[in-house]
């Protein structure tokens, strides 16, 4: 018979893909409790410092040589969105380390609050946070394999051209103007092995981050789960009763709280997916029109579309469930035997207050929820229509 996990236990089991990845691009956070002398945390905030010197510049950089490329082919449309297309995945990964960064105590503040929701937690209340969380932790797994398989695709697809089928144009994975003949031996290896090294730490940035943001909002939706069937236990022949919501009222306050802090983290990496995504829907669908006879180029550009269209509704999903389980708790009043009651008023007072949910937004512009998330792809349908017929008259 196995072993029963603890909460803690079963927290670090569900969290463990999306801790590896962001500890791979050090966007997972430092926590100095988990070393235990001065000069072990003096040795690790180095490595992390050269850590992100390396991403930033890699990411940073390969963004701007796909960029120079797609000036150098401004005439060509489908050589321009190619390049538009990987450039803006580049310096969106870029942007998302920065924002992590920067957010590095915050972020530490929500895994610890997760952690401590998933220690303490009473079994009953273990079984909402399963529930609630457990779909997204697999839903996180499944996308990391989707952007796995798309950056193999894009980094193996050029040297299977050359080893398969004997193709004597030496292409680089994501494209890009160095300056050099990026044809010729050494070159072309080097420059091979950066882009490789360049596509591996992108692809664990979009995964990682995504399915970080995904676990987090959706833990942050649970917390209020919890919070409505707390509610729901209060009876009104209990004398802790007024104990009882004045708990309830702590726990809304600590949940609005965990959400708008994850809000401040989230909220600028959305609108830069956002944005990005109405491109990247666009540019890949007309990339993939026009090169149906071309089979290694169509599986690259369909599992890069597919990825894209993916990680947008992660945001988006992820975002319409933490409006409605915060939403709710100003349903779940009702639930608890309230009529006749002392705490009545109270009760009312977090009602009233549970009319505005917590969200997360892109930058206050606009709300990640599942409406959002049409919007966006009508949007860019509309673009890619558009380039179609722009390209077509070319």
């Amino acid at each position: 018979m196995s072993k029963r996990l603890s909460g803690g236990e079963e927290f670090d089991s569900l969290i463990a893909p999306v801790k590896m990845l962001t500890r791979f691009i050090s966007t997972w956070p430092f926590d100095e409790q988990d070393h235990a002398t001065d000069k072990s945390i003096f040795r690790f905030r180095l490595f992390q410092i050269i850590h992100y010197a390396i991403i930033l510049g890699l990411m940073f950089g390969l963004g701007i040589a796909v960029l120079m490329d797609g000036i150098r082919n401004w005439g060509a449309m489908e050589e321009l969105t190619e390049c538009t297309l990987i450039a803006s995945s580049f310096l969106l990964c870029f942007f998302r380390v920065i924002i992590f960064l920067f957010q590095s105590k915050n972020v530490l503040i929500i895994v610890r609050d997760m952690r401590k929701d998933w220690a303490t937690s009473s079994e009953e209340d273990r079984k909402v946070l399963r529930k609630n969380c457990g779909s997204s932790y697999k839903l996180a797994k499944f996308f990391i394999s989707s952007v796995v398989f798309t950056i193999i695709a894009f980094m193996a697809m050029p040297a299977l051209e050359i080893v398969v089928l004997g193709s004597e144009e030496r292409n680089l994975p994501f494209r890009g103007y160095f300056g050099i003949d990026a044809s010729q031996s050494p070159i072309y290896e080097l420059l091979y092995a950066l882009e490789v090294s360049g596509g591996a730490i992108g692809g664990a940035t979009i995964a990682g981050v995504t399915s970080f943001n995904l676990v987090t909002i959706m833990h942050a939706s649970a917390k209020f789960s919890v919070l409505q069937r707390h509610i729901s236990l209060i009876k009104n022949d209990d004398e802790r009763s007024k104990d009882l919501l004045r708990s309830c009222i702590q726990e809304h306050q600590k949940a609005i709280e965990f959400a708008d802090r994850l809000e401040e983290v989230i909220n600028k990496v959305a609108l830069g997916q956002f944005l990005s995504s109405t491109g990247m829907v666009c540019f890949a669908g007309l990339q993939i029109t026009s090169m149906l006879e071309d089979t290694g180029r169509l599986m690259k550009y369909s599992s890069f579309l597919n990825s894209a269209i993916f990680e947008l509704f992660i945001f988006s999903f992820s975002g319409n469930e933490l409006a409605v389980q915060s939403g709710g708790i100003a349903n779940s009043g009702f639930n608890s035997d309230w009529v006749g009651s002392s705490f009545g008023k109270n009760l009312q007072i977090m009602m009233m207050r549970a009319t505005k949910p917590s969200k997360i937004t892109a930058a206050k512009f606009y709300d990640m929820s599942l409406e959002s998330f049409s919007t966006v792809l009508s949007t860019s349908f509309s673009y890619f229509t558009t380039l179609r017929a722009v390209n077509e008259e070319g």
